[in-house]
């Protein structure tokens, strides 16, 4: 039986309407409680975003946010949080302003960051993501050690950029695609997996005590980890291929329906 479940938000947990049945969720996660079962989030978003989902019950859940780079334990104690070299982090803020069509924000441990000349659409976008977004004018302007990029680009440029990306910062940094047209910019090796593995060995569990529900990409290092893995069922299928079962779509409520079934409810 598992001890830990982790999902991944976007195009898993949440429909495309950005919502989940909260009552369900609510039975679901007092089931698992009283299982001494673990619920994680486990996503490419900001923690702060992260936990306006769950306003009732983000004190008693855990966070991998940001693909990784910050985990953070039940009642918001902080386990794990990565930075990025600021040589690294200068030399890709001026490769990304070099890109036509192609709008990033700078994420940080307190707030993410985005130039002032965004368009409206994009920045307007970046705050359906981002529950703390500060814009600036130039690089100088963050106060705080930034840890991931997370950008949008024309979906159909996305494998040429990752390409030329790597040509360039290979071993420096490493995209993850997070969705259509969507890639973060995270630090090696700081991967969902990573940072699941980190919070599991803080609740002294393993990876083969944990079950795991996502969708793209940047979900394989979890699937990787699970002793159980579920893709969702609207997931592209070489995602669908690595995991060991495959979950109801997200629009159908499959992650809450799965655990629901899973724990008799």
């Amino acid at each position: 039986m598992f001890k830990a479940v982790a999902v991944d938000i976007d195009g898993t947990f949440l429909t495309d309407q950005r919502d989940y049945d909260r009552s369900l969720f609510t039975k679901v996660l007092r089931k698992m409680q009283r299982q001494q079962i673990q619920f994680i989030v486990a996503s490419g978003d900001q923690y702060a975003f992260l936990k306006g989902l769950f306003p009732e019950h983000a004190a008693e859940l855990g966070f991998v946010a940001e693909n990784g780079v910050l985990v953070v334990d039940r009642h918001g104690k902080e386990i794990a949080s990565g930075q990025l070299p600021p040589a690294v982090v200068t030399a890709v803020f001026t490769f990304l302003r070099r890109q036509p069509a192609t709008y990033f924000t700078m994420c940080a441990r307190h707030s993410a960051y985005i130039m002032d000349d965004v368009p409206p659409k994009q920045h307007n976008m970046f705050q359906q993501y981002y529950s703390r977004l500060q814009t600036i004018q130039s690089l100088a302007d963050i106060p705080e050690n930034v840890f991931k990029f997370a950008l949008t680009l024309p979906a159909k440029q996305t494998s040429t950029f990752i390409k030329h990306f790597n040509n360039k910062f290979a071993g420096l940094i490493q995209p993850t695609v997070s969705g259509y047209g969507a890639i973060d910019l995270i630090i090696p090796h700081m991967n969902k997996g990573n940072g699941l593995r980190k919070l599991l060995h803080h609740w002294q569990l393993s990876g083969d005590d944990l079950l795991v529900f996502g969708d793209n990409e940047n979900d394989l290092s979890m699937f990787k980890l699970a002793g159980e893995s579920y893709a969702m069922a609207n997931a592209p299928q070489h995602v669908r291929k690595v995991a060991t079962h495959v979950a109801p779509s997200n629009n159908q409520q499959g992650v809450l329906l799965t655990l629901a079934d899973k724990l008799k409810i």
